[in-house]
C-alpha cells in the first residue's frame, strides 16, 4: 500500500509543478508584455512628438524625435518577441507531465489490481459459503438417521 501513496505522492507533486511551471511563465511573460506596453507608449508619445515638431518646425527636431519614436518601437516589438519564449522551457513542463501521466497511470493500474483482488475475495467467501452449506446439509442428511438411533433406546 505504500507503493500507492508514494505514487499518489508523485502525482501531487508533478501536478503542483506543472501549476509551479505555467505560474512562472505566465508571470515572467506578463512582465515583458508590460515594459513593452510602456516602450510602446512612449513610441506614440515620441510619433506624437515628432508630428508635432514635423508641422511647427522644418526638420531637425522632428526627425530626432522620430527616429526615437522607431526605435521604441523596435524594443518594443523585440520585447513582445522574447516574452513569447519567456519563463521556463517547455521541455521541463513536458517532462512534469509525463511524470504526472506515468504516476495516474501506475496508480489506476495499482486500483485495477486492488478491484480484482476483492472481487477474488468475495468469490473465495462466497464459495466458502456454499462449501459450508453442502457440507452441513450432507452432514444433516448423515447424521439424521444416527441421532435417530440414539434417541431411540430400546428399553
Amino acid at each position: 500500500m505504500s507503493n500507492s501513496i508514494m505514487k499518489v505522492k508523485i502525482l501531487a507533486r508533478a501536478e503542483l509543478a506543472l501549476a509551479y511551471i505555467h505560474l512562472q511563465r505566465t508571470i515572467t511573460q506578463s512582465a515583458y508584455f508590460l515594459v513593452a506596453v510602456v516602450f510602446v507608449l512612449l513610441g506614440l508619445g515620441m510619433f506624437n512628438y515628432a508630428a508635432f515638431y514635423a508641422i511647427s518646425s522644418s526638420q531637425s527636431p522632428a526627425v530626432a524625435a522620430l527616429w526615437v519614436a522607431l526605435i521604441d518601437i523596435a524594443v518594443a516589438a523585440a520585447l513582445a518577441l522574447f516574452a513569447r519564449k519567456a519563463g521556463p522551457k517547455a521541455s521541463e513542463e513536458k517532462l512534469a507531465r509525463e511524470i504526472r501521466d506515468l504516476a495516474d497511470a501506475e496508480l489506476n493500474r495499482d486500483i485495477e489490481q486492488v478491484k480484482e483482488e476483492i472481487s477474488q475475495i468475495v468469490a473465495d467467501v462466497r464459495s466458502i459459503g456454499d462449501t459450508f452449506s453442502s457440507f452441513s446439509g450432507a452432514a444433516t442428511n448423515l447424521l439424521a438417521p444416527l441421532l435417530g438411533l440414539v434417541v431411540k433406546k430400546p428399553k
